[in-house]
């Protein structure tokens, strides 16, 4: 009873040992330390940031690139059609005078200064000071025309407001390159004022992912509820409508040919609606997540390609890789680099798979080993037979006792051995003639040395009898 009693205390105490610690984690104080730890304690997504200071850089290069030839017409002198509409929306009035729709020759040197900051921008140079003066332009340019803006517009300007006080030049830009550099040449490089303590930096940059985290969740919430009210989404057909409409029809037969594809069509709407839905939710474990991030882009990609929505589906798809972690981009980043580093090696050098299999030798040929001299059916004393003629072992020899001096004659060791220290090896024995023996094969001892001296005796024996 008491073994029983014990092995069930054994057993329940890992259980309650668990227990014990997911209830000392979920303490208030503890989430408080340990949420208060994550905020302070280092910079998070780095690497999201900057590919998201990128993206954003090329979705405004979309808009304003093109835009360059009817510019006047678009926000400048000729855009006055649409004054009425701009005045509605209540935009702060010193925003409204940097494009100024007076004079075409301030209104190009406001594009022109907006075109370099964005660069600046893209290539991450002093970008914590390019940020904000970007923003004010960006901003001053939609004020002219608010009817060229669509949802990735809004949200790039409430974004770039958020980014103002996060760290966008962390990788892939200029500032970085010349911080490597810097640190090369043994100064400290440092691109913010030396005031500020590092703790207020990783609040203020972690404090930005949180606000761009809930700006996207609350963007797909609000799309899908929205989408949950028409009978499009639900039966699988509202991509169809949507590749049907002429003005966004951009390469025409792509179009066709991915609508008369109804699976895709229906999987395609379903998926675009289930997973803007879910997405809160299966952001909370890794797996679900990167999944959730991986259809989400191709969704945005794919907006993109069929309905030309540039600058909106790039500025979706930085706000989605804000979920990927610093970690996983290494991991990800590593694989390619051996992947790619392995697809390099098969095209230059196409044996270098098969050379690089260790290959085993065959063994070297071994000769059968000789027969040794126990083994063999002659006399041990003489090495070849007796002349005829000559004197032949006396009777005596040939058939004494056991313990009889003849015997002892034959087995007791010679004078010089019993001068050698002990443990030498004992001295082989001479082969027969005819017969070369090696010393490899005369040193080792047979398999049955120790019967070697009865069998040698039989044999004197035989040898012994006249023939």
């Amino acid at each position: 009873m008491t073994t029983t009693s014990e092995k069930t205390t054994d057993a329940a105490s890992p259980a309650s040992e668990r227990a014990r610690r997911v209830s000392a984690a979920l303490k208030p104080t503890t989430l408080w330390q340990r949420f208060a730890a994550w905020l302070t304690g280092a910079q998070r997504a780095t690497v999201s940031f900057s590919i998201l200071r990128i993206l954003y850089g090329i979705a405004m290069l979309i808009v304003l690139i093109p835009s360059l030839p009817d510019r006047h017409y678009l926000w400048g002198a000729g855009s006055w059609w649409v004054e009425p509409e701009a005045k509605r929306r209540g935009w702060w009035e010193p925003l409204r005078l940097l494009f100024s729709k007076d004079s075409l020759f301030w209104f190009d040197v406001a594009y022109a200064v907006l075109l370099v900051l964005v660069l600046l921008f893209l290539v991450g140079f002093k970008t914590r000071w390019v940020t904000p003066v970007l923003l004010v332009f960006w901003v001053g340019l939609s004020t002219n025309s608010t009817l060229l803006t669509n949802g990735g517009d809004t949200l790039m300007r409430i974004v770039l407001l958020f980014v103002v006080f996060a760290n966008l030049s962390e990788h892939f830009s200029v500032d970085a390159w010349l911080r490597r550099r810097s640190a090369k040449r043994g100064r400290e490089p440092r691109a913010l004022p030396r005031w500020l303590p590092r703790w207020l930096v990783n609040w203020a940059h972690n404090t930005v992912l949180i606000l761009c985290c809930y700006q996207i969740f609350l963007v797909y919430l609000v799309s899908s509820v929205l989408k949950l009210a028409g009978e499009e989404w639900l039966e699988g057909s509202a991509i169809y409508y949507a590749l049907s409409i002429d003005q966004f029809r951009v390469f025409p037969v792509l179009s066709d040919l991915v609508w008369q594809f109804t699976p895709a069509i229906v999987l395609g709407s379903w998926l675009a609606l289930w997973v803007q839905l879910l997405l809160p939710v299966m952001a909370i474990w890794r797996p679900t997540r990167y999944i959730a991030v991986a259809l989400i882009t191709g969704m945005h990609l794919g907006i993109a390609i069929l309905l030309s929505l540039w600058p909106f589906s790039l500025a979706m798809i930085a706000l989605d890789l804000l979920l990927v972690r610093d970690t996983s981009w290494r991991r990800a980043a590593g694989w390619v680099q051996r992947t790619s580093r392995g697809i390099r090696r098969a095209i230059s050098e196409p044996d270098a798979g098969r050379a690089s299999t260790p290959t085993v030798p065959p063994p070297p040929y071994t000769p059968p080993p000789a027969t040794r001299i126990a083994d063999a059916d002659v006399p041990v004393r003489s090495a070849t037979l007796a002349p005829v003629g000559a004197a032949e072992p006396s009777d005596s020899a040939s058939t004494a006792e056991p313990g009889s001096s003849a015997e002892t004659d034959m087995t007791a060791p010679d004078a010089a051995d019993d001068r050698k220290p002990a443990g030498s090896p004992e001295p082989s024995p001479v082969a027969p003639s005819g017969e070369d023996s090696s010393p490899e094969e005369s040193s080792e001892p047979g398999p049955e040395a120790g019967n070697e001296p009865t069998r040698s005796r039989s044999r004197a024996r035989r040898a012994a009898k006249p023939r």
